[in-house]
C-alpha cells in the first residue's frame, strides 16, 4: 500500500476522532489515533506540503485543556516541523500561540513537570524554526504578545508558595524561549521592564534561595541578556537600571549585600566630556630641530601616497581557550545550589560584557565611578583587598569580567585622551585628574591579577592589556605606569621554549606598545631591549622554519607572523632595524612560500615600514642594499605571480624608496620595474591597478623618470585609458593623485615632453571627471588648475578650450564656496588663483574672471576656516598690477575687511592659523 496514503488515512481517522471527542468526550480513542499516526509517520514520506499543513491544523483542533493529548500532539508535530517553509509563517504563528496557551491549563507544574518539558521542547523548536526562516513581521507577534502579557502578569504576581514559584519557573522559561523573535521596541520594553522589576523584587528576598528560586533568577538574567542583544536602543535607555543589577549579582553567593543596590543609578556629576573631534590626542613634546625634521620625514613618507584599497594583515585569534581550560575551584561547586550560583555570576558577567560593548561610549564612561570605584565595583572581583571583598573563585567568571574591561577601553582613546595625572592634588579635583586615577587603578588591578592568574585567564588578560595599551595616553599619566606593564610582559621575551599562545599574546601587547605614543623613559627602555627583541625573533624564525610548508593557521606559523608584525611596529622606534641583513635575507626567503599569504603580507608590510622610517643619510647604504636585493630577487618573482593579495602591498612599498635611492639604482632594474607598473595600470584586478597608479604618481616625480619624455608619454596614455573605462571610486582616487603628480612634472619641464594639444585637453578632462567624487577633489582640483594653465604654451584656440575652461572654473567656484571638506576648498582656491593669472582666461568673457576674483576675495573675509582664507589670500598675490584689472581698488577694500575680521576667532582650533592669515594679509 502507498506510504503517503497510509499517513493520509491515519490523519483523517485522527481528525474524525477529535471531532467526535469535541461532541462526546472520548480521550482514549483520540489517544489511540495519535499513537497510530505517530507510529506510521515518517517525515521523508510526507512530500506534499498540504499534507503537513493538514496535520498541524488537525492537531491544533485539540483543546489546550486536554493536557495529555496536547503532549502527544507536540511530539507528533515536532517530527515534521523542519519541513515547514517561509510561506507557512501564519501557521507557525498559530502554532506558537496554541502551544503557549496550553501551559495556562496545567493546575500544578510540580506534578506535570515531564509533560511541561515535552511541550517546552516543542515550543523551543517552533521558535527556532520561526527565527531560522528570517520572518521579521511584527504583526504576526500580536497574538503571541497578548498571551505573553498573561505570562508577565503571572510573573509579577509571584507568590511565596513553593509550588507557585515552580509555576513561575515554567512561565519564565517559555518567556525566555519567545524573546528571541521579538523585534518591536515597545514589546521589548514591556518585557524588559517587567523582568527588571521581577529581579529587583528577588534582591529583597532572603539570602539563601531554594534551587528553583535560583533557576527562576537565572532564566530572568538570560532574558535580559537576550533583550540586550535584540535592541541597542533599549539597552541605552535602560542602562542605569541594568548596571546595578549586574554589579550586584556579580557577587551572588559570595558577598551579596542588598543594601548596596541602587534602583535608579545616575552618571557621575563630575563627568564633563569635551567634544572628541576637537581633542588633540598627540601631546606636544619639545623636540630638537633634528628630531622634528626626522619625524616630519617619517610622516611625509607615510602620507605621500593616498591610502590604497584597504589591505590589512588578518587578525589571528589571540587565545586558544576552551571552557574546559577554566578551573572551577569554587567551594560547593559540586552541589546543585553551588553550581547555580556560579552560573548566575557568570551570566551577570556576560550581560555586563554585552552592555559595555553595545552602549554608547560616552554613556558608559559616565558611570565609570560606579564600575571602577563604587561600592559594587568590578575590580574587587579580580583581587582581594583586606576586609573589603572576596576574589571571584571561578576563573571563567574572572575571564569574562576581564573581557568586559577590554570593552571599556575599546574605542575610548578619544575620551581617555583627556586624562591628566597630577601627583599633588589641589583643593578641587578636575575630571581629567579623576579619569587619570581611574585608568591607573584599572592598570594596577590588572597587573596584580596577572601575577596570580591561571594560564587560561592570563591569555585573556594579555588580550585586555593589548587594548588597554592602545587606548591609554601614557604621556599624560604617571611616569612608571607603562614601565610596570612592560616589566610584566618583557619577562616572556627570552629565547627559551614557551607556550605559543602566551607568546602570541605578549607579542600583541608589544605591538600595541610600539604603535603608541610613548613617554621618553619607556622609549629608551625599549631601545635598550632591541637586542633581546631582535634575537627572540631570530630564535623563533629558526624554531618555526620547518613549519613553512604547513597550513598557515598552524600555531607555529601564527608565531612567525607575529614576529614580523612586532618588527613592523618596532620600526617606529628603532630606525636602524634595516641594518640587520639577517632579517632581510630571512624575509626574502620566506616570500618564496606562496601558500603562506598572511605571512607574506606581514613581511611586505614590515619591509615597507623599515624603508619609510629610515629615510635620510643615517641608513642610506643599508636601504640601498635592501632595495637592490628586492629589485633583483623579490620583484621579478612577485610580478610573475600577480597575487592579488600580496602584490598591491609590494607595489605600495615602492613609493617609500625615496628619490636619492631610486636614482642610484641601475637603469636595467628601474626600467624592468617601471615597464611592469605601466602594464599593471590596465590590470583587471582593482587592488593591483590602484596600487600601480598611485605608486607611478610618486616615482614619476623622481629625476630618473621625470627626465624621460618617452616614459612620461607612456604613463599619460595609460592614465587616459584608465580614465575612459574605469569609474570605480578607489581607482579614480588614485588616478586624481597621479594626474596631480603628472601635472607638476609637466609644468616644470613642459618643453621637454612635446605633448600633443589634444592629449593635454584630454588630461584636463580626465582631471575634471574626478571631481564628481569628494575623496578625489583635493588632488583633482590641483591637477585641473595646473593642466589648464599649460594651455598658454599651446596652439589651442579659444574656441577649443573655452567650454572646458568655463565648466572647470564654475565647478572650482562651487567647491570653494560649497559645504565641502576644508582641504578640497583650499585646493580649489589654489587652482582658481593659478587660472586667474593665465593668458587664456583673458580670451574669455570678463564676467568669468570677475567671478574668480569675487570668490577668492570674499573667502578672505568670510570663510570660517582660517586656512582656506590664508590660501585664498595667497592665490590673489600677483607681481603685476595689470592682473587685477578693474578689481585693483576693490582688492584694497577686501584686504582691510579681511585684516579686521581676522581678529575675530570663530573657534579655538583656528588659533594656529590666525597669525599665518594676518601675516599673509599684511604681505599681500
Amino acid at each position: 500500500m502507498n506510504k503517503e496514503y497510509i499517513i493520509k488515512d491515519s490523519v483523517t481517522t485522527l481528525a474524525i476522532a477529535i471531532a467526535d471527542h469535541q461532541q462526546t468526550p472520548n480521550e482514549i480513542n483520540v489517544d489511540t489515533c495519535l499513537d497510530k499516526v505517530y507510529k506510521v509517520l515518517k517525515p521523508q514520506w510526507m512530500k506534499n506540503q498540504d499534507d503537513i499543513l493538514c496535520l498541524f491544523q488537525v492537531c491544533q483542533e485539540i483543546s489546550p485543556i486536554d493536557t495529555n493529548l496536547v503532549v502527544k500532539c507536540c511530539k507528533l508535530m515536532s517530527k515534521v516541523l523542519p519541513k515547514l517553509s517561509i510561506s507557512e509563517e501564519n501557521l507557525l504563528k498559530n502554532t506558537i500561540s496554541w502551544t503557549l496557551s496550553c501551559i495556562f491549563h496545567f493546575k500544578s507544574s510540580f506534578q506535570h513537570s515531564t509533560q511541561i518539558n515535552e511541550i517546552l521542547d516543542f515550543y523551543v523548536c517552533t521558535i527556532q524554526t520561526y527565527r531560522n526562516l528570517n520572518i521579521n513581521n511584527n504583526r504576526n507577534i500580536t497574538d503571541v504578545m497578548a498571551l505573553l502579557l498573561q505570562v508577565l502578569q503571572k510573573i509579577e504576581n509571584k507568590s511565596v508558595e513553593p509550588h507557585t514559584n515552580i509555576d513561575i519557573l515554567t512561565y519564565i522559561k517559555f518567556l525566555e524561549a519567545t524573546v528571541v523573535i521579538i523585534k518591536d521596541y515597545d514589546c521589548i520594553n514591556t518585557i524588559g521592564i517587567c523582568i527588571i522589576k521581577f529581579i529587583e523584587q528577588s534582591i529583597n528576598q532572603k539570602k539563601c534561595m531554594q534551587s528553583y528560586d535560583q533557576e527562576v533568577l537565572k532564566c530572568g538574567l538570560q532574558i535580559l541578556s537576550q533583550l540586550i542583544e535584540q535592541s541597542k536602543q533599549w539597552t541605552n535607555d535602560n542602562f542605569n537600571k541594568l548596571l546595578p543589577i549586574v554589579l550586584l549579582y556579580l557577587r551572588y553567593g559570595l558577598i551579596f549585600n542588598q543594601s548596596k543596590f541602587l534602583n535608579d543609578l545616575q552618571p557621575s556629576p563630575i563627568v564633563q566630556w569635551e567634544n572628541p573631534s576637537r581633542l588633540d590626542i598627540v601631546p606636544m613634546i619639545n623636540m630638537t630641530n633634528k628630531r622634528r625634521q626626522k619625524k616630519k620625514r617619517i610622516i611625509e613618507s607615510k602620507n605621500k601616497v593616498p591610502n590604497f584599497v584597504t589591505i590589512s594583515i588578518d587578525d589571528e585569534m589571540l587565545m586558544n581557550v576552551r571552557d574546559s581550560d577554566f578551573s572551577e575551584d569554587e567551594p560547593c561547586s559540586s552541589n546543585l545550589i553551588g553550581r547555580i550560583t556560579i552560573d548566575i555570576r557568570l551570566l551577570a558577567a556576560q550581560i555586563m560584557k554585552k552592555m559595555f560593548t553595545i552602549v554608547e561610549k560616552k554613556l558608559l564612561l559616565g558611570y565609570l565611578y560606579t564600575i571602577v570605584d563604587g561600592s559594587m565595583n568590578i575590580l574587587n572581583c579580580l583581587i582581594s583587598e583586606v576586609g573589603n571583598s572576596i576574589r571571584e573563585p571561578s576563573s571563567k567568571v574572572r575571564a569574562t569580567i576581564i573581557t568586559a574591561i577590554t570593552s571599556i577601553f575599546n574605542g575610548s582613546k578619544i575620551f581617555f585622551a583627556q586624562a591628566q595625572y597630577r601627583e599633588k592634588k589641589g583643593a578641587f579635583t578636575t575630571w581629567s585628574e579623576t579619569l587619570a586615577d581611574y585608568i591607573i587603578t584599572i592598570h594596577n588591578t590588572l597587573l596584580k591579577d596577572f601575577v596570580m592568574e591561571t594560564r587560561s585567564v592570563r591569555l585573556v588578560l594579555l588580550h585586555c592589556f593589548s587594548s588597554v595599551i592602545s587606548n591609554t595616553p601614557y604621556t599624560r599619566l604617571n611616569k612608571n605606569l607603562l614601565k610596570s606593564v612592560l616589566d610584566a610582559i618583557l619577562v616572556y621575551i627570552k629565547c627559551e621554549p614557551c607556550d605559543n599562545y602566551l607568546r602570541i599574546g605578549v607579542f600583541r601587547c608589544l605591538s600595541s606598545v610600539f604603535n603608541s605614543e610613548l613617554p621618553q623613559f619607556e622609549k629608551e627602555l625599549l631601545l635598550e631591549k632591541k637586542t633581546e627583541i631582535v634575537n627572540l625573533c631570530l630564535y623563533l624564525f629558526k624554531e618555526t622554519k620547518s613549519f613553512l610548508e604547513s597550513d598557515q593557521d598552524n600555531t607555529q606559523m601564527i608565531v612567525r607572523r607575529q614576529c614580523w608584525q612586532i618588527l613592523n611596529s618596532y620600526c617606529n622606534h628603532y630606525y636602524g632595524l634595516i641594518e640587520n641583513r639577517m632579517l632581510i635575507n630571512i624575509a626574502i626567503e620566506d616570500m618564496k612560500y606562496t601558500k603562506q599569504t598572511l605571512l607574506r603580507k606581514s613581511i611586505l608590510s614590515c619591509l615597507k615600514q623599515m624603508s619609510a622610517v629610515s629615510e635620510g643619510d643615517d641608513h642610506k647604504s643599508a636601504r640601498l642594499e635592501k632595495w637592490k636585493l628586492i629589485f633583483r630577487k623579490l620583484i621579478p618573482q612577485m610580478f610573475a605571480e600577480k597575487d592579488p593579495q600580496t602584490l598591491p602591498i609590494l607595489i605600495e612599498s615602492l613609493s617609500t624608496i625615496g628619490s636619492d635611492l631610486f636614482n642610484d639604482l641601475e637603469d636595467e632594474l628601474v626600467d624592468l620595474c617601471c615597464d611592469e607598473l605601466n602594464m599593471f595600470v590596465t590590470c583587471e584586478d582593482q587592488n593591483i591597478q590602484s596600487a600601480a597608479i598611485a605608486t607611478l604618481g610618486t616615482l614619476i616625480k623622481y629625476e630618473k623618470l621625470s627626465k624621460n619624455p618617452m616614459y612620461i608619454r607612456h604613463t599619460i596614455d595609460g592614465l587616459l585609458y584608465v580614465s575612459s573605462i574605469n569609474k570605480v571610486n578607489s581607482v579614480q582616487e588614485k588616478l586624481a593623485w597621479t594626474l596631480n603628480c603628472i601635472s607638476e612634472v609637466l609644468v616644470e619641464n613642459w618643453d621637454l615632453y612635446e605633448i600633443e594639444d589634444e592629449k593635454l585637453l584630454c588630461l584636463a578632462k580626465a582631471a575634471l571627471s574626478t571631481l564628481d567624487r569628494k575623496p578625489c577633489r583635493a588632488c583633482g582640483t590641483r591637477a585641473l588648475g595646473l593642466l589648464l594653465s599649460l594651455i598658454d604654451y599651446t596652439d589651442v584656440t579659444g574656441q577649443q578650450f573655452a567650454p572646458l575652461y568655463e565648466e572647470s572654473i564654475n565647478i572650482l567656484i562651487n567647491i570653494a564656496n560649497g559645504n565641502d571638506s576644508m582641504k578640497n576648498r583650499w585646493n580649489s582656491c589654489n587652482s582658481l588663483g593659478v587660472l586667474y593669472q593665465t593668458n587664456s582666461i583673458q580670451k574669455l568673457p570678463e564676467t568669468l574672471r570677475n567671478n574668480v576674483f569675487n570668490t577668492l576675495s570674499t573667502l578672505i573675509i568670510n570663510c570660517c576656516n582660517f586656512k582656506v582664507r590664508h590660501v585664498a589670500c595667497s592665490s590673489l598675490m600677483y607681481n603685476h598690477r595689470d592682473l587685477y584689472g578693474n578689481n585693483y581698488s576693490k582688492m584694497w577694500h577686501r584686504l582691510f575687511d579681511a585684516f579686521e575680521n581676522a581678529q575675530n576667532l570663530p573657534h579655538i582650533c583656528e588659533y594656529k592659523h590666525q597669525q599665518k592669515l594676518i601675516n599673509q594679509v599684511c604681505t599681500k
